[in-house]
């Protein structure tokens, strides 16, 4: 690492409010951030494994308006440049960011139209969709990666898929008994379960997550994590 240029990526990334890692997943916002910072303390006090360690962080792109997918793109297209120039010794980057795109309309048309945006943020390389099946590759070949995911994923290709639904069903079936107005619709497909949210009932819903959630309920959470890494190049943990 050397001088001035090596903390181009650390002043950019504070100036817009988090601390990056070598590695770094953006996020749509800050409940998305919070849920998966959330599964990862809880892995660490029941396993004492550090999802994130020193060399991975999940955080979110943007505040409000200035996050979704807009945020993701602007974030990494300008994220991808400044990493440019923060190099190691022998000229090697020394950052990698990917963003991570919810699984509806917005999400699908980021994804299909990010390379057009900018030619040098490709699908399945540097913005992948959540999934309800993430497979846990290293393999960077563009079209091989398509192909795993769209086939892993197969039996639920018309099912959208956000942070929200990879919590345990009967701990969302508990908040619904105790707050029904938070739900706005349900969508099923092949014993998977997609639930549309009130914008209060989301809000609502991570709260509830924040005070109750154990463990068990944040298991599909931590698997994701796990995902992500291998998807830059990590070790599992």
């Amino acid at each position: 690492m050397n001088g001035v240029a090596e903390d181009a990526v650390q002043l950019y990334c504070r100036s817009i409010g988090f601390e990056p890692s070598c590695r770094t997943v953006l996020t749509e916002g800050t409940s998305d951030a919070a849920l998966f910072r959330l599964a990862r303390d809880l892995e660490f006090r029941k396993s004492g494994v550090d999802l994130y360690g020193t060399d991975f962080t999940i955080a979110a792109a943007g505040l409000g308006n200035d996050g979704g997918t807009t945020g993701i793109l602007r974030e990494l297209s300008r994220l991808k440049g400044f990493s440019r120039i923060v190099l190691t010794q022998d000229g090697r980057q020394i950052y990698r960011f990917i963003g991570l795109f919810d699984n509806d309309n917005a999400g699908r048309y980021a994804a299909r139209t990010s390379n057009a945006l900018n030619t040098d943020i490709f699908e399945y390389r540097d913005v992948y969709r959540l999934r309800p099946v993430m497979p846990k590759t290293r393999n960077y070949d563009l079209k091989a990666m398509k192909g795993l995911f769209e086939s892993e994923n197969l039996p639920y290709e018309k099912l959208d898929w956000e942070c929200e639904d990879l919590l345990l069903s009967s701990f969302v079936e508990d908040f619904i008994l105790e707050q029904p107005k938070a739900l706005r619709s349900r969508a099923k497909m092949s014993g998977l379960e997609h639930r549309e949210w009130t914008d209060e009932g989301k809000s609502k819903l991570h709260k509830y997550v924040s005070q109750y959630a154990v463990h068990a309920d944040l298991e599909a959470v931590i698997d994701v994590i796990r995902c992500l890494r291998s998807l830059m190049g990590l070790p599992a943990l």
